[in-house]
């Protein structure tokens, strides 16, 4: 499948685009559910997680450049029309659900530390409709955000290692390697949640100029985003006990809640705002690859596809109206993550390339 050169962009900008899809709400309080299996050992963790995604990027290049097309080209040529559609319908469906999640997630934050009052639709009406209005620029108005969300990714990375110093405990992280393989790898599943969005590629990959070169920057993004992960995850590690850290679900927002400036009191609520600019990056991401499969699934046009996924988003966002709905939630969503991404591709992947001997040179 062929897209129009002048809706196509430079290769660097995958880098943007990754880091921008993987690096969202996660990173605020994904420590906990980390640490659960693999204690303080957990960083370990997010390296095997991050070394599993390269593999997976490795996998998806090879099959997007057999088929010459994104994810739906390749159903298409796997099953045919009809089936593949079917196919490629079930994972724009994640899209959206992965859309949904981090949107409800950072919500829920934004109600429990800055407006307890502040009514979910409100919210979730307007993150939308600014994420409607950048899609509609077009692919290169998306790519747009994630350059910028991906400037702000970088000053996150730094601020990881702001740490109060008379709370800081070495020896929190000794001794290394205290947990099992098999708890080192119940820990990485549960990072991959938190580490997902490098899936979208199997969605931007025609869009990319000479996209076949590309790949060393797609896994270059991919391995940054394991260094931030792995950085925030030994920094707050280093603070907080391994005990409390079980009971913490923002570990970062609490730790940024210690700052204190002669000008500005509550420094985390500047974090959580600026924060808006990497959801809206994740969300217009996933509505864009989901509304865009949509397209070409019914040969619709794609606004029509993404008005009902938005309206579907705001009426889900009050349903998962409180913590216990909203962890069933995310927890489908990252099974069905995990299956779609960890399994399924991989097993695509062997039919449709060495089945078929069409691995690209």
């Amino acid at each position: 499948m062929q897209v129009n050169i002048r809706h196509q962009i430079s290769p660097y900008f995958l880098f943007f685009i990754l880091v921008g899809a993987q690096t969202g709400v996660g990173i605020l309080g994904f420590h906990r559910i980390i640490a659960k299996h693999a204690g303080y050992d957990a960083w370990i963790s997010v390296l095997i997680a991050g070394a599993v995604i390269q593999l997976l990027m490795l996998l998806m290049f090879h099959l997007l450049s057999a088929a010459n097309g994104d994810i739906i080209e390749v159903h298409n040529q796997m099953y045919g029309n009809n089936f593949g559609s079917i196919m490629s319908g079930i994972i724009m469906v994640y899209y959206w659900m992965a859309a949904v999640s981090v949107l409800r997630e950072y919500i829920e934050i934004i109600q429990v530390w800055m407006f307890p009052t502040l009514p979910t639709w409100v919210l979730s009406v307007l993150i939308l409709i600014l994420s409607y209005y950048i899609i509609s620029g077009g692919f290169r108005v998306v790519v747009g955000i994630c350059f910028v969300s991906g400037i702000y990714t970088v000053l996150l990375f730094f601020n990881h290692f702001y740490l109060p110093r008379n709370y800081v405990h070495f020896d929190n992280l000794l001794p290394i390697l205290d947990h099992s393989f098999v708890d080192l790898l119940k820990s990485a599943k549960e990072t991959s949640y938190s580490m997902a969005g490098f899936e979208i590629i199997l969605m931007v990959f025609p869009f990319i100029r000479n996209a076949r070169s590309s790949q060393k920057i797609a896994h270059l993004g991919v391995a940054f985003t394991t260094l931030f992960y792995t950085v925030g995850a030994i920094t707050t590690f280093l603070f907080i006990s391994e005990k409390q850290i079980q009971t913490t679900i923002w570990a970062r927002i609490n730790i940024n809640a210690l700052a204190k400036f002669s000008f500005v009191e509550r420094f985390e609520y500047i974090l959580l705002s600026l924060y808006l600019i990497k959801i809206v990056t994740i969300i217009t991401l996933m509505l864009w690859a989901s509304s865009r499969g949509f397209k070409l699934i019914l040969k619709k046009k794609q606004k029509i596809p993404l008005l009902i996924l938005i309206a579907l988003s705001i009426v889900l966002c009050q349903l998962l109206d409180n913590r216990y709905i909203l962890n069933s939630f995310l927890d489908i969503t990252a099974k069905f993550s995990i299956g779609l991404f960890y399994v399924y591709i991989p097993l695509l992947w062997v039919v449709f390339i060495l089945l078929k001997k069409r691995i690209p040179r």
